[in-house]
């Protein structure tokens, strides 16, 4: 494997908890191989075509992305449908995802992980496995010492990809982490939840992007009611 090309399908770009993971997996990469890495983020116009144009020339491609309301962002939608002209052509790249979410639990993000099996399938491209990581919303935020553990085994999956042309499955695993709380933890995590402390960051978030009023609102209740 010689060329990797990592595609940042965050809203957010550069700033975004998915370009700190793939900036771990180029970090690994990196440790194992000297072939070239590209990253390009798709909110920038220019990189959206560049990556729609080089995705074909790559030796191994990463489309990371978060999950956005139990799927995938519009912005990875519109890349995934412009790569029509790619599938069943020889000499396709590996391809492998990340999909990152708030959510702790690993399950949520398990239908997007079945869908992007089945797209790397249907483009004819060598599947290298899906990271799925959950909790991810807060990693721009915490110190180095908090991320340290988990961004060592986010490289150490980069270094498997660049040597196995796959990702470690077990590393997939402990990447992972919680796949489903149990009863109890449910329980004390919804509890947290309904706290001050625990409201704080996301009231934050609504507060920034003007949603805090329309928190409760629900648009389609009374067209379900008819």
């Amino acid at each position: 494997m010689s060329s990797l090309l990592l595609l940042n399908g965050s809203p957010r770009g550069k700033s975004a908890n998915t370009a700190l993971l793939l900036a771990q997996i180029a970090q690994g990469w990196e440790n194992v191989n000297e072939g070239e890495i590209e990253t390009l983020h798709l909110t920038k116009s220019a990189d959206f075509e560049r990556a729609t144009k080089t995705f074909g020339e790559a030796d191994v491609v990463v489309l990371g992305m978060p999950l956005y309301t139990d799927g995938m962002p519009g912005l990875v939608m519109k890349f995934i449908e412009e790569l029509a002209p790619y599938v069943g052509k020889d000499g396709n790249p590996t391809i492998g995802f990340l999909v990152q979410s708030g959510f702790n639990e690993a399950l949520h993000s398990r239908h997007l992980e079945r869908y992007l099996e089945k797209l790397a399938r249907r483009l004819g491209c060598e599947y290298a496995g899906t990271i799925v990581k959950g909790g991810g919303e807060g990693l721009r935020q915490m110190p180095p010492s908090w991320t340290r553990k988990l961004f060592g085994r986010v490289q150490r999956l980069g270094e498997s990809l660049a040597r196995e042309g796959r990702f470690d499955a077990e590393l997939l695993r402990d990447v992972a982490g919680t796949e489903r709380f149990t009863r109890w933890q449910a329980f004390w995590v919804g509890l947290f939840t309904r706290t001050p402390i625990g409201r704080m960051y996301w009231n934050g978030q609504l507060k920034k992007n003007g949603a805090f009023a329309d928190r409760w609102a629900a648009p389609y209740a009374k067209a379900a009611e008819r």
